[in-house]
């Protein structure tokens, strides 16, 4: 047998014999996730029909048949209440196998409203969906706005908020990584915030009018005895439940302790001690090690990578979720997942990524999109021309005035269209156009920034023009495309945001190439697309990026009138929106 197939044995025998009830199978995370996807929907489903509410009980009724048709139906009961048994079933799993109750605040609120929806939603489910198969009860939404509003307002408010959020978060945290959420990231986060506040909105309206309408008949006494029978043994099945729960967590932790305790040794921080089964990361959060897991340890990202420095035949091998993600990263031989790599054997690792914020507690999981998102940016590069020329006869005060005036009215005119200054060069600058989900407004604005830019330079050569040795000139080049946005610093409070990436790359190339061709402004082909500004009159070329190996074509613009020219016969079109807005 060789040493991999021991240590294969080892995470079998592990796992089999409970002390290593916290890996999870590949398959879990994939049917807690989806199974919660269609509990959301479920819920926003719902929540939609009481918004309708503030047009009257009559519009929540005829949208309510609308609703029952999808989730009424054999395949959608189906499909619902399969999702309720499997979401439930695993996430109790997950809560209970945990290794260590150190968490993220946002994980702790996610089970924590989790935990709650039961404790809430018992008396709702009894009063609708048991009532009806249990003594044939009106499930009309005049019928239950009878028996709820207002002996129950504030509880099934309770149980929105509870519910959604709780809904939210999961949402927030499975999708946060994926490129596309971060276009919708603003649209569902309004969407997050109105639709709770329209359904509570609803329900009252609903329910002011719904008690001005006569009673529906009342439930006789053996109907409410037989339902609250019901009810006594829904909370008497969910008090086993938790007491199940409880124990089993108590007994996984007495396990643990009577576990085989391994090291597990830090590069720069030293050895610590675990019981065997434990993961990396895990471990680091036990024992306060600052240890960075944007996903919060799921495997959907790779900030909590590890580089395994002892021998790697004794690892377990990757599982499904970390192979995938090892081969997206192109991981080398020796890298591993902290969040997946639960050794079974003493290990010496070294933490890859650093954990940003060192001012946070240790072991909170800081937000990978508070320290850098990915979006489409417009970038524009500033470079004075024949800046030692310009100042060499000046004095150094009259330089320092000179540098400063200019680079104030860049500002201005940079941030008048809604950029911002990246990084000052000395003898230029690269300013920053971006809006999430809308190139269109970045490319825009930069290009009105670039006319403003030559109006202060033409403004400056009027009122300095004696004082000069020759005349203030200056490249521009632009460009837009995927940028990484960082915050660079300690703090993110006080940390500068800085543009990173090829899009950076190739609007100094194209700066650069203004300089060959002689004209003061490069405008790359993707700035021009996205701006939706007329460039077909001017003159295209090809400019070669280097550093990047590529050509990309760009339009060359000689002068300032020729770019107000492209700039003006948008505006005088009715095409420009204000880019400031």
């Amino acid at each position: 047998m060789t040493a991999t197939d021991s240590a294969r044995g080892d995470q079998a025998a592990v796992t089999e014999g409970g002390l290593l009830p916290g890996a999870g199978i590949p398959w879990e995370k994939t049917f807690r996730l989806w199974s919660g996807v269609v509990l959301f929907v479920f819920v926003g489903t719902h929540l939609i029909n009481h918004a309708v509410g503030v047009f009257g009980v009559e519009a929540m009724e005829a949208a309510q048949e609308w609703r029952w048709l999808l989730w009424k139906s054999p395949a959608g009961g189906s499909l619902l209440y399969g999702a309720v048994f499997i979401h439930i079933a695993l996430t109790l799993k997950r809560i209970v196998t945990r290794q260590t109750w150190r968490m993220p605040i946002d994980e702790f609120f996610q089970i924590l409203l989790g935990l709650l929806i039961p404790v809430f939603a018992i008396s709702h489910i009894v009063s609708t969906r048991i009532a009806y198969n249990l003594i044939g009860a009106d499930e009309s939404y005049h019928a239950m706005l009878y028996q709820l509003w207002p002996a129950q307002a504030i509880w099934q408010s309770g149980l929105v908020i509870v519910a959604w959020g709780h809904g939210v978060i999961g949402i927030h945290h499975a999708f946060r990584h994926r490129r596309w959420y971060t276009q919708w990231r603003l649209p569902a986060l309004v969407f997050a915030v109105l639709l709770p506040v329209l359904a509570l909105a609803g329900f009252v309206a609903s329910g002011r009018e719904n008690s001005l309408r006569p009673a529906p008949s009342l439930r006789t006494a053996e109907q409410r005895a037989k339902l609250e029978r019901a009810s006594m043994l829904l909370n008497g099945a969910m008090s086993g439940v938790a007491l199940l729960a409880i124990g089993v967590i108590a007994f996984g932790a007495a396990r643990r302790r009577a576990a085989r305790q391994i090291v597990v040794n830090y590069r720069g921080r030293g050895p610590v001690r675990v019981p065997r089964g434990t993961s990396i990361l895990e471990a680091s959060r036990i024992n306060g090690i600052p240890h960075p897991s944007v996903c919060g340890g799921r495997g959907r990202c790779s900030t909590c990578r590890v580089h395994v420095l002892s021998a790697l035949s004794k690892l377990p091998e990757p599982n499904t979720t970390e192979r995938a993600m090892l081969t997206r990263i192109g991981a080398q031989p020796g890298v591993r997942l902290a969040c997946q790599l639960r050794p079974v054997d003493n290990i010496s690792v070294r933490i890859l990524l650093p954990v940003l914020g060192g001012k946070r507690a240790a072991l909170a999981d800081v937000s990978g999109e508070e320290w850098g998102v990915q979006r489409d940016a417009t970038i524009l590069f500033f470079d004075l021309r024949a800046f030692n020329a310009l100042t060499r006869s000046q004095l150094p005060y009259e330089v320092a005035v000179l540098v400063n005036r200019l680079f104030s009215e860049m500002k201005q005119a940079v941030e008048h269209y809604g950029g911002r200054i990246d990084m000052f060069l000395g003898d230029g600058f690269i300013a920053v156009f971006d809006r999430e989900g809308d190139s269109t407004f970045g490319a825009r604005s930069a290009l009105l920034a670039a006319g403003d830019i030559s109006r202060v330079l033409e403004t400056l050569n009027v009122e300095m023009g004696s004082g000069l040795p020759i005349p203030i000139r200056a490249g521009v080049g632009i460009h837009t495309g995927p940028t990484i946005i960082a915050r660079i610093g300690e703090d993110p409070q006080h940390a500068d945001m800085m543009a990173l990436g090829p899009t950076v790359t190739i609007a100094e190339s194209m700066q650069n190439a203004t300089k060959e061709a002689l004209v003061d402004f490069m405008v790359s082909e993707a700035a021009a697309l996205a701006s939706g500004f007329n460039f077909a009159p001017v003159a295209t070329r090809e400019v070669a990026v280097e550093r990047l190996n590529a050509v990309m074509m760009a339009y060359a613009l000689i002068d300032s009138h020729a770019l107000l020219n492209v700039i003006g016969r948008a505006s005088a079109d009715g095409k420009l929106a204000d880019a400031s807005a």
